[in-house]
């Protein structure tokens, strides 16, 4: 239980990204203006923005102004996670633990895990450590060493337009 309060405190753990729309689109989203938020993400998000794309994951994990759809935010978690958002990484890594959205895989999980425990924000550093602590008596050796080894071998995928 422990844990899945930790995954709901990653999700809601927010980024600071210096873009004016997306600063509006936090403020919206805080505020509980959801449609405004959601409106201001969208478009951010279809420029490959990663802030924006973790935002709309979280949206829909919440149901906060849209359906809730673990599906879909896992997607967006997905894109968000593959430009190298720590918020992303560690919340495409936490639905990975318990499988929602995806199917459940603890190699997944802990290799997504391990890159946002490499966060340079403490409090995203510090649930991926748990995290990470919580999956490593449930896995295997050889578990442990692929999820390390699909971290090593991780790059960023390219953005769009220059967004970050």
């Amino acid at each position: 239980m422990k844990s899945l309060a930790v995954l709901f405190g990653a999700l809601l753990a927010i980024p600071q990204v210096a873009v004016a729309d997306y600063q509006e689109g936090l403020l919206s989203y805080q505020t509980g203006r959801y449609e405004q938020a959601l409106t201001q993400f969208r478009t951010l998000a279809l420029t490959g923005h990663p802030g924006a794309e973790f935002m709309l994951g979280v949206m829909y994990f919440t149901g906060s102004g849209v359906p809730r759809d673990p599906v879909i935010a896992a997607i967006y978690f997905r894109n968000s996670a593959d430009k190298g958002d720590t918020g992303g990484q560690l919340a495409f890594g936490s639905i990975y633990i318990r499988g929602v959205g995806v199917y459940q895989d603890l190699v997944e999980a802990r290799s997504w895990l391990l890159l946002a425990a490499h966060s340079a924000e403490d409090d995203l550093r510090q649930q991926a450590i748990t995290l990470l602590q919580a999956t490593e008596p449930l896995m295997t050796p050889s578990e442990l060493s692929e999820a390390e080894q699909r971290a090593r071998h991780w790059h960023p995928a390219p953005m769009r337009n220059g967004s970050r």
